[in-house]
């Protein structure tokens, strides 16, 4: 899977890309918005061997894609990003993770609209959804900035810093997007 704007290439992860990704996901403004599969913490330093496997952690999946965002001016990895529909390709959900300095340049916003507009012009979708921490403003925002409306919560899904927080689930709708689309 492979996508490509002016801007920007989503490809799977290789090898040389492990320096690059551990340095941004390690960046402390980043800790508990890196958003890792079970079993990698979300808020510690990861080793170079903790990122090799989240790599090949991410290459295993069936029913998903794990992509390196590469800007393509410079050939330069800029943050991740998912693709996945699990048991029901008809309700997929997408995420994006942007290395710190590199947040609020567009790129999560261009990433997103790849994604919303290979899954609702290729696939059965009738919806695809988000989710984040309510803790986490900036994406609350980021997603309802791109149409997507809160659709329900998994209340005391973690603790931070002490306090439970909820999971929010954000998502936007084949119709919503389609008329987004022609405005």
């Amino acid at each position: 899977m492979f996508f490509q704007s002016e801007n920007l290439a989503l490809r799977p992860f290789e090898a040389d890309d492990v320096k690059v990704l551990r340095a941004y996901l390690n960046h402390s403004d980043l800790s508990g918005r890196r958003y890792l599969p079970r079993g990698f913490p979300d808020d510690i330093p990861l080793s170079t061997n903790q990122v090799q496997a989240l790599i090949e952690k991410w290459g295993e999946g069936k029913d998903e894609a794990h992509l390196a965002i590469i800007q393509a001016e410079r050939q330069e990895l800029v943050g991740h990003a998912e693709l996945a529909w699990g048991w029901d390709p008809h309700t997929p959900w997408v995420s994006v993770v942007v290395s710190v300095p590199k947040q609020r340049r567009g790129f999560g916003t261009e990433v997103i609209d790849l994604l919303l507009r290979y899954l609702f012009q290729n696939t059965a979708a009738h919806n695809v959804s988000s989710w984040m921490a309510d803790w986490n403003h900036e994406a609350s925002s980021f997603a309802k900035s791109l149409g997507f409306k809160e659709s329900g919560r998994s209340r005391r899904k973690g603790i931070r810093q002490g306090n439970y927080y909820d999971d929010i689930l954000v998502e936007i709708l084949r119709p919503e997007w389609a008329a987004a689309q022609e405005g």
